[in-house]
């Protein structure tokens, strides 16, 4: 099987994925819209939607979903109350919850650690942050599937078991940026070449899926961006730091990723997967990859400055 049939950094294949149903709850049109569309590039056969916890109970009643992603702040009934509803079928019987040990991932823009305890005292098992990235979203799906937790119920808890493992990080290697070169090894550049890559090609898969770069995909890519860079000067890798800082940098000066010419982000992206998929031996291969990219951003910014001057 190749890589392209795989789950990013899993053993879950394109057979596991196409027979999954994901359940995407969430009051904002164009999250659900985003999240469907990351999910379904990755080759998630079923994905379903609703708008609030109430029309969720509805469609986990009718689809019995494997997974469920939910927003925690909805009208109607929130994330947790919905959380809360379908565990408490663990031990009052409910028509509309089919599974009450369906996993749960709350996708939220804060994570306080008070409202962190607040959504696994519900019953939550993972957590994903906004604004989030296509191999965010893919790990959750990895890790409830991959190492689910034994379920409990108890008279003063009903859920998975709240004992933390290793959460699965797409974070990279923690190297300190005072470290000299030398003490990063092989295995942790590789390592970290590995995570900027599943990150990529969930990314790449996502604009094909949407039919290219939107509005929606280069916030995305910006993160994304964010993240290669802080993993390349985690493990002194030159080049794929080079890489990113021009485009981030390219952003910041023409006022925001969204107002990125479409061809540059793109152009970015084919040249770190280029040189992804080099041998880490070639640095003048990738140096001129990085040269190419940056003689291209010389080139819309000349553009950009004649297009004002008209």
């Amino acid at each position: 099987m190749s890589r392209q049939d795989r789950l990013p950094s899993t053993s879950l294949g394109s057979a596991d994925l196409a027979d999954l149903s994901v359940l995407v709850v969430d009051d904002h049109a164009n999250t659900v819209l985003l999240m469907t569309d990351v999910l379904r590039a990755a080759g998630v056969g079923q994905v379903f939607s609703a708008a609030n916890g109430l029309a969720a109970r509805q469609e986990i009643a009718r689809r019995d979903p494997k997974i469920i992603f939910t927003d925690r702040r909805m009208p109607l009934m929130d994330g947790l109350d919905l959380t809360r509803a379908v565990r408490l079928a663990a031990v009052r019987p409910d028509p509309l919850t089919p599974n009450p040990e369906v996993p749960i991932i709350m996708v939220s823009g804060h994570r306080s650690a008070r409202e962190v305890e607040e959504a696994r005292q519900a019953g939550v098992n993972e957590f994903v942050m906004k604004p989030f990235t296509p191999a965010a979203l893919l790990s959750r799906i990895q890790l409830v599937l991959s190492h689910p937790r034994p379920f409990v119920v108890s008279n003063v808890y009903i859920g998975p078991d709240r004992r933390r493992r290793t959460e699965l990080s797409y974070g990279g290697p923690l190297r300190r940026n005072s470290d000299p070169e030398e003490v990063v090894d092989v295995v942790e550049r590789r390592a970290a070449r590995e995570t900027i890559s599943v990150e990529l090609e969930a990314m790449r898969r996502l604009i094909a899926a949407r039919g290219g770069v939107d509005r929606a995909t280069l916030q995305m890519t910006y993160r994304v961006m964010q993240h290669t860079r802080f993993r390349a000067k985690q493990v002194r890798d030159k080049m794929l730091d080079r890489a990113s800082s021009a485009l981030l940098a390219y952003a910041a000066e023409v006022g925001g990723m969204e107002h990125c010419d479409s061809e540059l982000v793109e152009a970015h992206l084919d040249v770190l997967s280029q040189i992804l998929e080099a041998d880490e031996a070639d640095a003048m291969g990738a140096a001129k990859r990085v040269r190419g990219l940056e003689a291209l951003i010389r080139r819309k910014r000349a553009a950009n400055l004649a297009q004002q001057a008209a």
